[in-house]
This record gives C-alpha cells, structure tokens and sequence, in this order.
C-alpha cells in the first residue's frame, strides 16, 4: 500500500469510528429519555427500582462512549475560509471566519466599519498539513455597516437584487485591484510561501 495513502485510511477509519459513537449516544439519549417517562408512569416501587437501575448502566455507557469520543483526534479540515475587508483605501481587514459569521448574523459589530460599505472577498482554500496550500474558489460581495458597525442587511447594495428598494451594483464594485489580490496573498501564504492558484 501506498505510504500516501495510509494516513486517508486512518481518517476514514476514524471518522467511522467517531460516526458509530455519535450514533450510539444519540440512541442512548433517545432510549434514556423513554425509561425516564416510564419510570415516571410506573406505580410500582419494584418497577421504577428496575427502571433506575437500568439508567444507571446507560449514564456509565453514556461516560464510556463519551470518554472514547474525546479520546479521538481533532477531526482534520482539508480545506478552509478566508475572509478579507477591503476598504475604500485599498487596506485589507483580514477577518477570522468565526467572526465573519457573527457579523453576518448580527451577533457581532465591528466599530471601526461603522458607516461604511466595504468589499468582501472570501477565499475557499485547500489546506495541506494545517497550512493554506491553495485559493480554490473567491467571491465577493458588498457589505454595509451601519453607525455601530453591524451589517446593515437592507442598506447593502446588491448583485441580484431580491428587493423591491435595493440599490443595484456591479459586480466588478466588490472585486479586489492587482494590488489588494497580492496583498491578500502575502498575508495568506507568506511573502514567499504556499500556492497562488
């Protein structure tokens, strides 16, 4: 067998085994939950002692499936999202992705925004042993922030407009110039680093 090949079979097998211990706990939850109402309805003192018992030995299965699913590797990403700001200057505003999302759901501001329309580019890169190796797929877009700097939704201006009052741009409106693509590279890969693809 392949030396490169190895280490896909050890995922595969892992992601199998972390697929059968999820599987087990959501069957013991869903088994857990029935004896309780059973015990609950029984009118026997026997009955419900039985019925204890019985979910005594599904919290140790419970503990013993758990301990094993901590015990598995952190699930590996092969590709990952970036997220970039560029503002009206050409600065880039790289964003982690957790925060991206909470901006976008309006979980989170970002103050130094506030007021303005901002391009976003988002990068889908294939990752190779935790590291960016390759840009396989860029969008863009426009983003609003209103006065506290949270995304404002109906003022952002769209592509495609699904809104009777939205204001209509261009594409080319959210694109990054030559030099922002270079800068946003740099900051991915390194100044000599990783892929450009």
């Amino acid at each position: 067998m392949p030396k490169q090949a190895t280490p896909h079979l050890a995922e595969q097998a892992q992601s199998h085994q972390r697929s059968v211990l999820e599987g087990a706990l959501t069957a013991l939850g869903l088994l857990h939950d029935d004896l309780v109402l059973r015990r609950d309805e029984a009118r026997d003192e026997t009955a419900r002692e039985i019925y204890d018992e019985m979910l005594t030995l599904m919290d140790s299965l419970e503990s013993e499936y758990r301990k094993r699913q901590a015990a598995l590797p952190p699930l590996s990403a092969h590709h990952a999202s970036y997220v970039f700001l560029l503002d009206e200057q050409g600065a880039i505003h790289p964003l982690p992705h957790r925060m991206y999302v909470e901006m976008v759901r309006g979980d989170a501001v970002g103050p130094k925004f506030a007021g303005k329309t901002l391009r976003l580019v988002e990068w889908y890169v294939r990752m190779e042993q935790g590291e960016p190796h390759t840009v396989v797929n860029e969008t863009w877009a426009l983003l609003t922030f209103n006065a506290e700097g949270r995304v404002d939704w109906p003022t952002t201006p769209s592509f495609h407009p699904h809104r009777d009052d939205a204001t209509l741009a261009s594409e080319s409106a959210a694109l990054p110039s030559c030099e922002e693509r270079e800068g946003m590279l740099a900051l991915l890969f390194g100044a000599a680093g990783g892929s450009r693809d």
